[in-house]
């Protein structure tokens, strides 16, 4: 009984040892790609060719988004001067300052 307790321990830390050494050996297998260092002119170049790269939206829809961000803000504006004003009623019944 004894014995066998022990090569259950064996196994496990052996298991663990080997679970450690795969997950410390994993990373040294990718190759480290040299880091290519450019001119402030390759940077510009770069972004203006990620930026053509942009699917820029209308005036149109620019328009309308911002009419939409305009209604969403006026009702959330609704919306928590309501709570404000019902939590802030309901402090004053609490305190009897309610008339």
């Amino acid at each position: 009984m004894h014995d066998e307790v022990t090569t259950k321990k064996k196994t496990k830390n052996q298991m663990a040892d080997a679970t450690k050494k795969a997950t410390i050996d994993a990373g040294k297998d990718l190759p480290v790609a040299p880091r290519r260092r450019g001119g402030p002119l390759q940077f510009f170049t770069e972004v203006r060719r990620e930026t053509s790269k942009v699917t820029w939206p209308s005036w149109k829809e620019t328009y309308l988004t911002t009419i939409m961000v305009f209604i969403m803000v006026g009702l959330t504006m609704v919306f928590f001067f309501g709570v404000d004003a019902t939590l802030a009623y309901g402090e004053r019944l609490l305190i009897g300052a309610a008339g």
